[in-house]
């Protein structure tokens, strides 16, 4: 036998050995801990029995035991055999935290232990960050955050199972760090053999502070401010945001220049995202006024440009916040990583409750490959960053002051403290009397008043107002083979009984009296939509949330019009990207029109509530238009856009025509998954059928040179 081989075999037998003859301690701090934290902001309703659904998910898609005393986190950059230190990290933490009396994972945590060492020299040191399971290579170097988040790991572990070994474990690999991941200056390495620029989401305040309490070593507590200051000098001025990678010196967004450090180019992407989570759990933990600055900076731009809902938070950012270049979608890297600005928030508002909704709506893969589900970044951070923000990850190392909540609810749907008019009462609001309530009855959408009912109550002084609150539920991910029912609710005002349609050409704003809670959106009911086949894609106005009687005048002239991600940060008019033919023409849209309606737009769940005080109707001179003329515009077809390069819906069939040589054809689901792909010809067909499965919405989208076009497709 090699001699090589012969270690190799020896090594596994003295590993089994170790775990048959360790004795595993009950969990001193069992999941849940639910503590609140001394400082900033607790989630006391995030549910554990989430949590845990989310852990047992993630444990059987992305750890892996290696049957040789170690285990691995499944981290798939290019394939299943690929593991990276940072996900090891990650999962020596989440093991520690979801202990509990039940299920105890102090045997996974081992493993993934020793796992870390067989690939850092045998020892507690650095691991090797890149490591192919399949040939056994492994990149060499560090990655310093899965270092900092290993030792971390190690001293909670040596409190969690009351074992000096971790502890003992832990300071050698800090001392380990500081002289291979860090400067003599205190600032923060890309790694052990690197440091091409700062990576903002390697600064880990917490963790340094607790390395400062372990060791006694004032280096680290130098570690804090130092990262902090180069950090804050890395924000961006307007949103607070800071790039993947920071110049050291310039303080400006640097090229990914290491050769294993990844992240986007001058955005706020991936790696970035994980920042307002670091800097909300040490301020949580230890009260580091400088790492709330950080958050402090973000968070008017994130409440304002999101709308104060976590459903708004989009997969990456220019740095000055105005520009998204993906889709409208959600993910929980971003969610919970700059949702989570909040947690060190003076006043958070509703924020954390809709950071929770979406992270708990937000399914993981349950197996490594599967296409349903959140894979393996996205999926370990939803389950971080849960912990962190209910109070389940508190210090381990020093739990005083700490006292325990009693867990709470998440708000649902109530009536005013008024009385409810029946439909066709005559009530009515400002002039407007036709007024309903709409939502869907497929068991988890819950809406007060019931659907069907009229939405307008009376006050006690007498005056009518309308208002509804709903909790509505989070919209179906995509799944071969399977019908998908999206979820809906909201109010309308028809304006008339016949939903006869009225020509509002002269138009030019509407002025609205209300309060709101969540994102409702002011969508334009206009034949246009309903000609062009594409109901559900009106033309809309996102109401940002409002304290009672806010009145706000919202323009709805040609300049008020848009699509793009820079009209809805401008507060436009709105036409979603999947709608086709013109859905952006104001004049065609304004030439009929039958009322108007406000419903809820969060994709993964969430509470949404409306109240309208008064709603009045004005021309370009200001003035309230009393009077709308019925055009009876019933039997006109509107204008379509004329291209020379045509694609539409057929039947059946995508019909297009005078395509370019590069033209490509991409399918998503309504929940931004890309489901199919395919070139096209100059000119032909494609059979909807044979490029999506499952019943239901999607948009395809068409694009080469110049060409870009979208199609809503139903199924």
């Amino acid at each position: 036998m090699p001699k090589k081989s012969l270690y190799n075999v020896l090594a596994a037998a003295s590993i089994a050995t170790l775990f048959a003859t360790q004795a595993f301690a009950a969990p001193q701090y069992p999941f849940p801990q639910q503590m609140t934290y001394k400082y900033g902001n607790t989630a006391t309703y995030v549910d554990p029995s989430v949590i845990q659904t989310h852990f047992n998910d993630w444990k059987s898609a992305w750890y892996e035991d290696m049957g040789n005393g170690t285990a691995r986190i499944i981290s798939p950059n290019d394939s299943t055999e690929m593991s990276v230190s940072e996900g090891i990290a990650y999962g020596m933490m989440i093991m520690v935290y979801m202990s509990s009396t039940q299920a105890d994972h102090q045997s996974e945590f081992d493993k993934l232990w020793a796992y870390w060492k067989k690939y850092a020299g045998g020892s507690a040191a650095g691991m090797n960050w890149h490591v192919n399971n399949k040939s056994g290579n492994a990149d060499n170097g560090s990655a310093s955050d899965a270092d900092i988040d290993a030792a971390f790991a190690l001293i909670m572990a040596s409190k969690q199972w009351n074992n000096a070994t971790y502890l003992n474990d832990a300071k050698t690999l800090i001392s380990w760090m500081k002289s291979k991941d860090m400067e003599s200056d205190g600032r923060v390495k890309a790694g052990s053999n690197w440091n091409p620029a700062l990576n903002p989401s390697y600064v880990i305040p917490a963790a340094f502070k607790l390395f400062a309490d372990v060791t006694g070593d004032s280096f680290w507590e130098t570690a804090v401010s130092t990262n902090l200051k180069h950090l804050s000098q890395c924000q961006n001025a307007t949103s607070g945001l800071m790039p993947d990678w920071c110049d050291w010196t310039n303080h400006k967004a640097a090229d990914n220049t290491g050769a294993a450090v990844s992240g986007g180019k001058g955005g706020f992407f991936d790696d970035a995202a994980r920042t307002p989570w670091r800097m909300a759990m040490a301020y949580n933990w230890y009260g580091i006024k400088e790492a709330k600055q950080v958050n402090d900076k973000i968070v008017p731009w994130l409440e304002k440009s999101t709308y104060g809902d976590a459903n708004m938070i989009w997969p990456g950012y220019s740095l000055d916040g105005t520009s998204c270049p993906y889709a409208f979608f959600t993910t929980s890297t971003y969610v919970g990583g700059l949702g989570l600005a909040m947690g060190s928030a003076d006043d958070p508002k509703n924020y954390l409750e809709s950071v929770y909704t979406v992270l708990a709506n937000s399914e993981g893969a349950k197996k490594a490959g599967a296409y349903k589900g959140e894979k393996y970044y996205p999926a370990t951070l939803n389950i971080l960053y849960m912990l962190s923000m209910s109070g389940n990850m508190p210090n381990l190392y020093d739990m005083t002051g700490l006292t325990k909540y009693t867990q709470t609810k998440t708000r649902m749907p109530a009536a005013p403290n008024a009385t409810l008019m029946p439909v066709n009462s005559g009530a009515a609001v400002w002039g407007y009397e036709n007024w309903g309530t709409y939502a869907d009855k497929y068991g988890v959408t819950v809406m007060v008043p019931d659907s069907g009912s009229s939405g307008v109550y009376q006050m006690a002084d007498g005056r009518y107002i309308v208002s509804a609150e709903m909790r509505i539920a989070s919209e179906p991910t995509y799944e071969a083979g399977v019908d998908l029912i999206y979820p809906f609710a909201g109010v309308a005002l028809s304006f008339d009984k016949q939903d006869g349609y009225y020509d509002l050409s002269d138009l030019a704003a509407i002025r609205l009296t209300y309060t709101s809670q969540g994102v409702i959106r002011l969508a334009i009911l206009d034949q246009q939509t309903i000609l062009d086949n594409n109901e559900g894609g009106e033309p809309g106005f996102f109401l940002h949330p409002a304290a009672e009687g806010t009145t706000v005048n919202i323009g709805v002239t040609e300049n008020d019009f848009g699509s793009s991600y820079e009209d809805y940060l401008q507060d436009k008019f709105v036409t979603p990207s999947w709608v086709s033919g013109g859905g952006n023409d104001r004049d065609m849209v304004m030439k009929a029109v039958r009322g108007l309606k406000f419903e809820p737009k969060m994709s993964k769940g969430g509470f949404g509530a409306i109240t309208i005080y008064a709603l009045e109707l004005l021309d370009a001179q200001g003035q309230v238009i009393t009077r709308l003329t019925n055009g009876n515009f019933d039997a006109i077809s509107p204008k379509r856009a004329v291209n020379a390069q045509n694609a539409q819906i057929q039947g059946k069939n995508i019909v297009f025509s005078n395509m370019p040589s590069n033209a490509k054809l991409e399918i998503f689901d309504m929940n931004g998954n890309k489901i199919a792909s395919t070139g096209l010809q100059k000119s032909g067909s494609l059979a909807i059928d044979q490029l999506v499965h499952a019943k239901g919405n999607y948009i395809a989208q068409i694009k080469g040179e110049g060409v870009q076009k979208s199609l809503r497709i139903r199924r």
